[in-house]
């Protein structure tokens, strides 16, 4: 399977599993090699890596870092049995003679089935941004080198031949054993300006520490995901059905012109009544400038109480098939049963299971980076959510009944693209929750009641778990191959018929609240989720969600530990 490089470019696994690839700074740290790989000399200059390391004396392809050395080993430690490399996919450069740089018509780099962050153009010679390679050592002991590759593909406009393929090898060697770990000094970062201000989040004096809460408003019509064209940009529904399906806006198709808020699983879009989503969170201390990137905390309670809106699912013996019972009895993030326009007409509803965490930037200027990107593979990758490792499993086919029949997988989450957000308040605030569609009997026929829950003897639609987070700077997600077994999803994906994407809602229609709370913001989010059934299977969703300005509430005490985990 094929990806295009993603616009996103630092990436982390979320709840840091101390196997992926993880967040990387501004800039790189150390020495930058360049490995151009071992094609024709009249390809080399097409695409190079550049990467963190040594090259190795017995292949120009081969780059190698010792655990804990500091000038290649980005995980800030030595005998912790792995190396990160810092990687970025540079195209077009020139002094690599007999190859002439020119113009790209296509470029893929992937580490660990993952994309290497895109450059800002196929015609340039400026890099892609840079990603974090984690290589574990082997053996019991973590005491013999590991390694991964990097596999770069670039296709000229002109040229012969038209066709450049580097497979560059990341090795990392073990820290000798009883020696004192190397010294390491300051990790370089984009220069900061020297007049940055934290602004507080609401203007009445009392500080940024706090209890605060967000407010869904009625916001614009926009084409959704399925849209053909103007896709998640502005439409016009105010005459009716039948100009939100004028083609002009979004393209042939019904229901592509929605009004926000909204959110789209499967290319079904689910409008959500203003004022019905609120989410409450906590800032217990202030970062201080320049970064004024301040902690948030979002609410649980107890998240092992019976979820109060899906009695059904506590039946003993689960007839329904419940993937989970239990939610939180304190949410911070609460959005009440809504109708969802399918099979008629059904109910469904979002219920937290874990605490939510995120971050609050307020400075002014701005200096934060809050995008965030996820991409996703279906595949098991056993216990240690790893791929290539010992406790993998065996191959499942690529369909519903192989790899789309589990909850099993990985998805690896970026946060950043290297650059300043847009002034104003950027936030980020990743929600866990369970989702729950049901054909409610104690509704009308394709109707969904205000209180609606899902009781036993109804039909359960379907349930999965939905880890959104909600950015105002820019959300992409997307399936793709990381495991080499040509199958990155089994199941609708994004807009049906396994449909991959990767889909970026950038901005707009992302935008922070203004600093003086004139007006409110847009958070927007997009992820997958690994449903294991049908109808949906493996799915991919993207939210777009316009605020009100945000207000203070009294003080709450919050705590979150993230409990990590796999997929996500």
């Amino acid at each position: 399977m094929r990806t295009s490089m993603p616009s996103s470019l630092t990436t982390r696994c979320l709840l840091a599993f101390p196997l992926v690839l993880g967040a990387v700074g501004a800039a790189s740290v150390g020495s930058a090699t360049t490995l151009p790989g071992k094609g024709p000399a009249t390809s080399e200059c097409y695409v190079v890596l550049q990467a963190t390391g040594t090259k190795a004396a017995s292949a120009p392809n081969k780059l190698v870092c010792q655990d804990g050395d500091p000038t290649c080993d980005q995980d800030g430690d030595c005998h912790n049995g792995s190396c990160t490399f810092k990687v970025q996919a540079c195209p077009n450069q020139a002094g690599l003679a007999p190859c002439t740089p020119g113009s790209l018509t296509s470029l893929t780099a992937k580490a660990k089935g993952v994309p290497l962050p895109a450059p800002p153009s196929l015609s340039g010679s400026q890099c892609g941004g840079t990603l974090d390679v984690l290589v574990s050592l082997k053996g019991k002991k973590k005491n013999k080198p590991g390694k991964t590759k990097v596999v770069l593909v670039a296709t000229a406009a002109s040229g012969k031949p038209k066709k450049d393929r580097d497979t560059d090898t990341l090795v990392c060697t073990p820290f000798p054993a009883g020696q004192t770990c190397p010294l390491r000094g300051p990790v370089t970062t984009t220069t900061l300006p020297t007049n940055v201000v934290c602004e507080p989040l609401v203007r009445d004096g009392q500080g940024i520490p706090g209890t605060y809460l967000l407010l869904s408003v009625k916001g614009p019509y926009l084409c959704q995901q399925s849209a053909q064209q103007n896709r998640f940009g502005p439409c016009n529904c105010s005459g009716g059905e039948s100009v939100c399906a004028d083609p002009a806006h979004c393209g042939p198709g019904q229901e592509t012109c929605v009004q926000t808020p909204f959110a789209v699983a499967d290319g079904q879009a689910l409008a959500f009544p203003p004022g019905s989503i609120k989410t409450v969170f906590s800032v217990a201390a202030e970062d201080p400038a320049p970064s004024c990137s301040h902690t948030a905390c979002v609410t649980c309670g107890n998240p092992d109480t019976p979820c109060p809106g899906i009695p059904g699912c506590q039946v003993q013996g689960n007839p329904a098939g419940c993937i989970r019972t239990t939610c939180c009895d304190t949410p911070g993030f609460a959005l009440p049963t809504f109708k969802v326009n399918i099979l008629g007409g059904v109910c469904s509803r979002l219920d937290m299971y874990s605490c939510g965490f995120g971050v609050v930037n307020t400075s002014n200027p701005q200096v934060g980076d809050n995008e965030i990107t996820k991409f996703g593979d279906s595949s098991d990758p056993g216990p240690d959510c790893q791929y290539g490792t010992a406790d993998d499993p065996p191959k499942k086919p690529c369909v519903v009944t192989g790899v789309g029949s589990d909850i099993k997988g990985k998805i690896v989450r970026t946060v950043g693209n290297q650059a300043f957000d847009a002034n104003g308040i950027q936030y980020r605030l990743a929600i866990p929750a369970l989702s729950t569609t049901w054909m409610d009997s104690q509704s009308p026929p394709g109707q969904c009641l205000d209180g609606s829950t899902f009781d036993s003897e109804e039909l359960l639609v379907t349930q999965l778990i939905l880890n959104a987070e909600f950015t105002t700077a820019g959300a992409t997600a997307g399936f793709t191959d990381m495991n080499g077994d040509h199958c990155a999803l089994a199941g609708s994906g994004f807009t049906r018929n396994a449909d991959p994407g990767p889909y970026t809602l950038g901005s707009p229609p992302a935008a922070p609240q203004p600093y003086d709370g004139s007006s409110g913001s847009v958070a927007v989010a997009a992820g997958i989720a690994l449903s294991g059934h049908g109808p949906l299977y493996d799915i991919g969703f993207t939210a777009v969600l316009p605020d009100a300005p945000i207000t203070r509430l009294p003080t709450q005490s919050c705590t979150c530990i993230p409990v990590a985990g796999c997929p996500e």
